[in-house]
């Protein structure tokens, strides 16, 4: 008898090819037969008017805390991911000494603005190796099923400890993260990540650790991954680097791929309202890497980025230093600060249009009040900063901060950074060189824009409003493709002996709910979560874990190892 079989539905296997109906047919966790089957079945799910695809898989989220709280890395679970890849950007919890947990917490505290506390409470810390953490994380229960990057930032404080954020290693140091490449990729790691982002800094206020490298340095790393042949080397730079920086990594990348001869995932490449021309200069030099004969590929996200943020605490603007600075300042000196007519025209300064650029838009009228603190606020809600200084007849910076002031400092605005250009969007995602996800699932947790529906929006919006993108290849951009670049060679793909991870939905009415706001971390600590609609099914290992928008109780996921 069948363990499970899907009647009826539409057919989009992964590989771009035209959909077709047909059933389905699922036998010890793996696909077993596609066609007209009529053999019995222990439980049979109806699928007419549905779309049936493989599982998506999450290329770029920041679980890595959260699972061990969360095994079914809410709400990516909603959305039809079935694989989650952690540790993206160098950030991981392991390898990781005893004594460098606080510092390791202190990075994805600032970094992926996510409450101390939580971490805290909410880390078990059963490990000290790569494979140690992948043998723990094995041994819980998992809805999705996780593969894993081995993080610079961890390797370097593994070997360095605290110097890890005050120079360049030395040789035997190297040769330390040489050493716990190797074992993590042993362990079944899919690749390695590193981080240049300018704006990323732990806790304490520190560049993080991986910016402290050097050519050298990375190139050996690299290399060690390219020794097992599998895995993929991930790199963030950050898209608002100074020129000279954003040149120096461009050499680097082609001396990585030189050395790893591994898939080698760079540049974020989105329209962003700031610098609205660089993204055609990004996907050039993509391009140009691949045509050289490099396995050189970017990514992009799939949602129009927003960010919400409040004045007390925020790493809304770490890119701008006189920003930053006034951030960093106690509670009482930050609001003086705010006070003060002289500090806030070097604010205003600092931020206003014509700048470097930033991740922020520079725009006052793409800046909107979200939730105020006081109810005689209210009617100021979902205006503009822009219109509220026309309104009160006053600047839009003594707007901003006379409103945040009024409140604690607890208003939450809203901004708009990317993906707000079409044209531009089209062709980013059409892009043979691009993956599109970079959801950052699990970090940026009290965001009012959170990652974990960024394929249903790109389904919705992108391919059903927008029309951009034809659905069996944004299927294929979503599954058969992270699969293909990261070594996950019996995922991705909707064919008989393939494991059985898919999910329907029907795709005349998938689509988010809007975020909430929930107080379920750790110690009550709060974060959003988005909902779906017209997601019917989701499959991981042949179990259902999914049916109509409801956890079924099983945790079939897989810690996934590369081979």
């Amino acid at each position: 008898m069948i363990d499970l079989l899907l009647k009826n539905g539409r057919i989009y296997d992964g590989s771009g090819m035209p959909s077709y109906i047909a059933d389905l047919a699922i036998q010890n966790g793996r696909i077993q037969a596609i066609g007209r089957i009529n053999d019995p079945a222990a439980e049979v799910l109806d699928a007419d008017g549905l779309a049936v695809a493989p599982g998506i898989i999450d290329f770029h989220t920041h679980f890595d805390a959260q699972l061990w709280w969360d095994p079914l890395a809410s709400s990516s679970n909603e959305h039809g991911v079935t694989t989650v890849i952690q540790g993206n950007c160098g950030l991981t919890l392991a390898p990781c000494k005893p004594e460098s947990r606080d510092a390791m917490i202190g990075t994805f505290v600032r970094v992926e603005s996510m409450p101390r506390n939580s971490l805290t409470a909410g880390i078990p810390w059963e490990w000290t190796t790569h494979a140690e953490y992948l043998n723990a994380l094995a041994r819980r229960p998992l809805g999705l099923n996780v593969a894993t990057l081995m993080g610079h930032c961890a390797l370097r404080q593994y070997a360095m400890g605290e110097a890890s954020v005050e120079r360049e290693a030395n040789e035997g140091e190297i040769t330390q993260m040489e050493e716990q490449v190797r074992q993590g990729m042993a362990a079944g790691a899919f690749g390695f990540s590193t981080n240049f982002n300018e704006s990323h800094f732990r806790e304490d206020g520190k560049p993080v650790q991986s910016r402290f490298s050097n050519l050298n340095e990375i190139e050996r790393l690299c290399r060690a991954v390219g020794e097992s042949q599998r895995g993929v080397v991930q790199f963030t730079h950050g898209a608002f680097a100074t020129p000279e920086h954003i040149a120096r990594i461009s050499r680097w990348y082609n001396a990585i791929l030189k050395e790893s001869r591994r898939p080698l995932i760079g540049e974020s490449i989105r329209h962003r309202w700031s610098e609205p021309d660089l993204w055609r200069k990004q996907l050039d030099d993509v391009e140009a890497r691949a045509r050289a004969g490099h396995a050189a590929f970017a990514m992009t996200s799939t949602r129009r980025a927003v960010r919400r943020w409040n004045l007390q605490n925020s790493n809304r603007f770490d890119q701008l230093p006189t920003w930053k600075n006034v951030m960093s300042l106690p509670m009482e000196a930050r609001t003086e600060a705010f006070r003060d007519s002289a500090s806030r025209q070097r604010l205003a300064a600092e931020i206003a249009p014509g700048g470097p650029p930033t991740n922020f838009s520079r725009r006052w009228d793409l800046v909107f009040v979200r939730q105020t603190a006081r109810e005689a606020n209210r009617p100021l809600q979902d205006k503009s900063v822009e219109e509220i200084a026309r309104l009160q007849g006053k600047s839009a910076i003594d707007a901003l901060f006379d409103l945040a002031l009024g409140e604690d400092l607890k208003t939450i605005f809203e901004d708009s950074v990317a993906q707000g250009d079409e044209r531009a969007v089209g062709e980013i995602f059409r892009s043979p060189y691009v993956l599109l996800g970079q959801s950052d699932a699990g970090a940026h947790v009290a965001s009012g824009n959170p990652g974990f529906g960024y394929g249903t929006f790109l389904l919705s919006y992108w391919v059903r409003e927008r029309q951009l993108l034809a659905l069996e290849e944004a299927i294929r951009k979503l599954t058969f493709m992270p699969a293909s670049i990261f070594g996950i060679r019996d995922r991705g793909l909707l064919r008989p002996g393939m494991a059985a991870d898919l999910f329907a939905f029907d795709p005349t009415a998938i689509d988010l709910e809007k975020p909430e706001l929930v107080h379920d971390l750790p110690e009550g600590g709060p974060r959003y979560i988005q909902h779906a609609r017209g997601i019917h099914y989701a499959v991981v290992n042949g179990s259902l874990l999914m049916k109509h928008g409801s956890h079924t109780g099983a945790y079939p996921g897989k810690v996934l190892r590369s081979a």
